[in-house]
C-alpha cells in the first residue's frame, strides 16, 4: 500500500521509461512522509536512497516534466471553480558560500558571499485561498559579473530578469481551461509597463501592488499618485491580515479609493516606440484604525486590468491581492518544512530536479492546512488516504476507542496532526499553522507506515 494521492497527481508524468515514472512517485512518497528530513534519511534504507540520487542524477528525469504533471493536475482542480488565483513572486535559494564545490550555482547578492539559485513560482489557489497548485516554476542562477542598475534602461525585457513575470502569464494562459476566469497577481516587483501592455486572452486579469511613479495620457492630474489622491472615496472594508514574525494577526479597517487612468509608457524606455498607452484601474486602500504599535499601517495602491466600477469589484481586487502573501508561505514551507536550502547534492541540476519533487509535498502541507480553515466540516478523507486516517485517529485520540463509522471532519484531523507537532489547541491558540502540522504529519506518516506493513504483513501471513 502507498500514498495514492502521489500516482494521481503524477498520473501524466511521462518520462520515457515507467521504472523513472515509478521512482519519482516513490521518491515524492518518502519525502512528503518525512519532509524535513534529509535524503537518507527520508528515504529510510540503502537501496530506496541509493535509488533517489541515482534519480537526481539522471538527465531522463525531467524536472520540467514533473512540474507539467503536478500543473497539469492543479488544473483539474481549478476546472471545478468560476474564478482562481494565481500568485506569483520570487525566492532565493541559499545552497553554499564561495567554497561551495557545487556546480552551477550564482551570486545572490549582499555581503554575505553566498551563492545559490533563484527561483520564481506561481501559486494557484482558489479565491479564499485554498492552494491548488504550483502552475508555473522558474529556476535560474544568476552570472557571476554582478548585473549593474546603469545597464537596465539599455536591455529590453526578455533580457532582464523581470521577464519572468511576463512569462509566467504565458503559461498560465496556456495550461488552464478557458472557461476558468484567472486573476494572476504580483508585488511592486511586477510594476512592470510591458506586463500590462502585452496580450492576454480574455479572462485573464492582472492584479499589481504599484510602487512607480507613471505619467498619464489624457488626465488633467498628468501623474499616477495625484490622481490616486484625488479620486473619490468609494467606500470602506476590512481585511484580514495574517501573523508573521513582524506583525499579529488583525482585522484592518481600510478606505478605499478607486479610478481609472491611462498609463503612458515609460519615456526612457528602451522599445517605447512600440508601446502604446495602456487603460486600467487603481484601488488604494488605507487602514483608519490605530494599528498595534510597532507596526506599520496598511497602504496599498493596487494596478488592476479588472474594471473597477465601485467598490464591490475594487473590495475583489484588494482580497485578491491580500491572497498574495500565499506564495511566501510557499516558498517558506519549502525552506524552513522541507528543508530545500540543507541540500547536499552536486551540482544545481539535482537541486532543481529534488525543487520539483518538493514543490509537491509543499503543495499537499499548505493545502490541508488551508482547506481546514476554508471548509472545516468536509471529511478528512479530502486531504489524507484511509490508513492515514485511521492510523491519526488512533494515535491521536485522547483514549482508546474504536474507529467511527464516518471520518473525521478536515478540521478534526488537521488539529489533531498539529498535535502531534506540538499544537496545544487551547481556545486563545487560534488554528494551527503550517510549522506545527508538518511536524505533526512526519509523526503521523511513522505511524500510517507501521499500519500499513502490518496490514501487509497480516495479509501475507
Amino acid at each position: 500500500m502507498g500514498a495514492e494521492w502521489v500516482g494521481a497527481e503524477m498520473a501524466t508524468l511521462e518520462l520515457g521509461d515507467p521504472r523513472l515514472k515509478q521512482r519519482v512517485i516513490r521518491m515524492i512518497e518518502l519525502f512528503s512522509a518525512n519532509p524535513e528530513a534529509s535524503i537518507p534519511k527520508a528515504c529510510g534504507n540503502a537501496a530506496d536512497t541509493k535509488a533517489a540520487y541515482r534519480a537526481l542524477s539522471s538527465e531522463a528525469v525531467s524536472a520540467e516534466e514533473i512540474r507539467l504533471a503536478h500543473a497539469r493536475a492543479a488544473s483539474e482542480r481549478a476546472a471545478g471553480f468560476k474564478r482562481v488565483l494565481v500568485e506569483q513572486d520570487s525566492t532565493g535559494l541559499s545552497l553554499g558560500d564561495s567554497d561551495s564545490r557545487m556546480l552551477g550555482l550564482g551570486p545572490m547578492g549582499g555581503s554575505g558571499g553566498q551563492r545559490g539559485l533563484f527561483v520564481h513560482s506561481a501559486l494557484m489557489s482558489t479565491i479564499e485561498g485554498v492552494p491548488l497548485g504550483i502552475v508555473s516554476q522558474q529556476v535560474w542562477a544568476r552570472e557571476d559579473a554582478a548585473e549593474k542598475r546603469g545597464t537596465r534602461r539599455k536591455r529590453l525585457i526578455e533580457e532582464k530578469e523581470s521577464f519572468r513575470w511576463l512569462e509566467t502569464v504565458d503559461a498560465v494562459e496556456s495550461l488552464l481551461p478557458h472557461e476558468v476566469e484567472v486573476w494572476i497577481s504580483g508585488d511592486r516587483e511586477a510594476d512592470i509597463f510591458e506586463l500590462f501592455a502585452m496580450p492576454r486572452r480574455p479572462g485573464v486579469e492582472l492584479v499589481v501592488r504599484a510602487t512607480h511613479e507613471r505619467k498619464l495620457a489624457g488626465e488633467g492630474f498628468g501623474y499616477l499618485h495625484a490622481a490616486v489622491e484625488a479620486a473619490a472615496v468609494v467606500g470602506e472594508m476590512q481585511v484580514h491580515v495574517p501573523r508573521s514574525r513582524k506583525r499579529k494577526e488583525r482585522t484592518a479597517a481600510l478606505e478605499v479609493r478607486a479610478c481609472t487612468v491611462t498609463l503612458e509608457p515609460p519615456r526612457n524606455h528602451l522599445g517605447r516606440g512600440d508601446l502604446s498607452p495602456v487603460c486600467v484601474s487603481v484601488v488604494r486602500v488605507r487602514e483608519t484604525r490605530t494599528v498595534p504599535e510597532g507596526e506599520a499601517p496598511i497602504e496599498w495602491m493596487i494596478i488592476t486590468t479588472v474594471a473597477v466600477h465601485g467598490l464591490e469589484e475594487a473590495m475583489e481586487v484588494v482580497h485578491a491581492y491580500a491572497q498574495r502573501w500565499k506564495v511566501e508561505r510557499y516558498h517558506y514551507v519549502l525552506k524552513s518544512g522541507c528543508g530545500m536550502e540543507d541540500l547536499q547534492l552536486a551540482d544545481a541540476d539535482r537541486i532543481e530536479r529534488a525543487l520539483a519533487l518538493y514543490n509537491v509535498v509543499a503543495w499537499r502541507l499548505l493545502y490541508m492546512t488551508y482547506v481546514a480553515r476554508v471548509a472545516p466540516e468536509l471529511p478528512c478523507t479530502a486531504v489524507l488516504e484511509e490508513d492515514e486516517w485511521k492510523a491519526l485517529y488512533v494515535v491521536g485520540s485522547t483514549r482508546p476507542r474504536a474507529l467511527p463509522e464516518k471520518p473525521p471532519t478536515v478540521r478534526e484531523a488537521v488539529r489533531m496532526i498539529a498535535m502531534l507537532g506540538g499544537f496545544m489547541g487551547r481556545k486563545r491558540d487560534g488554528e494551527p499553522g503550517v510549522q506545527s502540522l508538518w511536524t505533526g504529519f512526519r509523526r503521523l506518516m511513522d505511524f500510517t507506515i507501521a499500519l500499513r506493513r502490518l496490514l501487509l504483513s497480516t495479509s501475507c501471513g
